[in-house]
């Protein structure tokens, strides 16, 4: 049987950044270096920024998800459906032949949402701040496509996960 991503929420959101932090924030920004930070914030390819992104973040959570067991098991199983629709279990997950685990994990990592999740997030760091004049906040303007309801999405489809 397969698994489908569902569209990531922002409750979603909240579940990784707990992903996050139980693997220890610090494990997961030391795979980027200043350098390359500054680097990818020049470039103009948010698309391929996020993929970078989430790649090297869900390295970093593969190399230390011990510390995140349940922290990982909690963002997949609400953020997965089989596809038959019904929700995947934190017991599913527990089930999983790891190798199908870290599959599902490297699935993740794909996903357009995450990625472009991830590529803002990127614009909110500054590697550089020194004081609050030049914080993310002075800059910031909210998009109209935020008011967009979640029928408007231009795919609402789950994504496939194939094992």
């Amino acid at each position: 049987m397969e698994m489908k991503f569902l569209d990531l929420t922002v409750d979603n959101a909240f579940d990784f950044c707990a992903v996050l932090d139980a693997v220890g924030m610090n494990a997961v920004i030391g795979v980027f270096d200043k350098d390359e930070i500054n680097a990818m914030r020049s470039k103009k390819d948010m698309k391929e920024i996020g993929i970078v992104v989430a790649m090297k973040a869900v390295g970093a959570i593969i190399k230390n998800m011990s510390s995140a067991r349940e922290e990982i098991y909690r963002f997949l199983s609400g953020c997965t459906v089989w596809e038959t629709h019904q929700p995947v279990t934190k017991d599913d997950l527990r089930k999983l032949p790891i190798a199908k685990f870290v599959k599902l994990l490297k699935e993740f990592a794909k996903k357009e949402d995450l990625q472009d999740f991830l590529s803002e997030v990127l614009t909110f760091v500054d590697t550089e701040q020194t004081n609050s004049e030049n914080s993310a906040t002075v800059d910031t303007q909210t998009s109209e496509s935020i008011l967009m309801s979640p029928s408007d999405s231009p795919d609402s489809r789950p994504h496939v996960i194939q094992f």
